[in-house]
């Protein structure tokens, strides 16, 4: 392969990454105007492009979806799967499905034609923010964190999940209610910052992540600043590595006591 055509590769490369980054809410803050909650994400691809992805979009006035995925594979075959993925995701929930309903109806689209034999893994929530209650559901994906104000602590959300998307036709998918208090957060992840390894070959494992969330300094950071000094600290950890795997996190604080918002809405009209 000549050198011209090594960087005909690289510039088109260049420009798919730029349309990935382009289909992600990639502007913060997402929402300036909302005081009830905040959100805060990043996707950072191992290569040109990757196979994770995260999504939040109103699916009407008072629910908010949150999506969170990883592509089985990288680089553009990975991309490209990941945009049919996101589509599909986003579509039903803008059609009103559940979560669990969701994942139903995406896997069986997924595994139609997928001839290349690729997989998902996704984690779907929609979060009614009038009551900080989210209807979860969850595709072979890490499981969340869930910071409760109240505790005063990070913990792992463990619930039964189901298989992941494009795997088998059939599948059914169970969901869960959490309960988001004022100043409780929703913190998605995929396994790439699980699974990031240093020098030494260890990972960094769910325990030195829930670990890093309940330190001191980092409790009192604002989303956005805990989402940027952990992918600092996982740069730290995976110093001279070369890295393989995309690496995306997403966080959702809310901000007011149940019913506040749809108090304050009634008394406006």
């Amino acid at each position: 392969i000549t050198t011209a055509e090594k960087e005909k590769i690289h510039s088109e490369l260049m420009i798919a990454r730029k349309i990935q980054r382009s289909m992600l809410p990639c502007i913060f803050p997402a929402f300036p105007d909302r005081k009830d909650f905040d959100i805060y994400a990043i996707m950072d691809p191992a290569k040109e492009v990757g196979g994770d992805f995260y999504d939040f979009f109103f699916t009407d006035k008072t629910h908010f979806a949150v999506v969170i995925a990883d592509v089985s594979d990288k680089g553009v075959s990975a991309a490209l799967f990941m945009a049919i993925t996101k589509i599909l995701i986003k579509n039903q929930l803008q059609n009103g499905d559940s979560p669990a309903k969701v994942l139903e109806i995406v896997n069986k689209r997924l595994c139609e034609n997928n001839d290349a034999g690729m997989f998902v893994t996704a984690f779907v929530g929609v979060i009614d923010i009038n009551t900080g209650e989210a209807t979860v559901a969850n595709a072979g994906h890490n499981p969340p964190i869930i910071y409760k104000k109240v505790l005063d602590k990070y913990d792992f959300v463990n619930f039964n999940h189901g298989f992941v998307l494009g795997g088998i036709k059939e599948q059914i998918y169970t969901e869960k209610t959490i309960k988001l208090s004022k100043n409780d957060i929703l913190f998605l992840y995929t396994d790439g910052v699980t699974e990031a390894i240093n020098k030494k070959g260890n990972q960094f494992s769910s325990n030195n992540l829930k670990n890093f969330l309940n330190s001191e300094q980092v409790k009192k950071l604002s989303i956005q600043e805990t989402i940027v000094k952990l992918r600092e600290y996982l740069g730290i950890f995976s110093k001279d590595v070369n890295r393989t795997d995309d690496i995306t996190m997403l966080a959702f604080k809310n901000l007011e006591i149940f019913g506040e918002n749809s108090d304050r809405e009634n008394n406006s009209l």
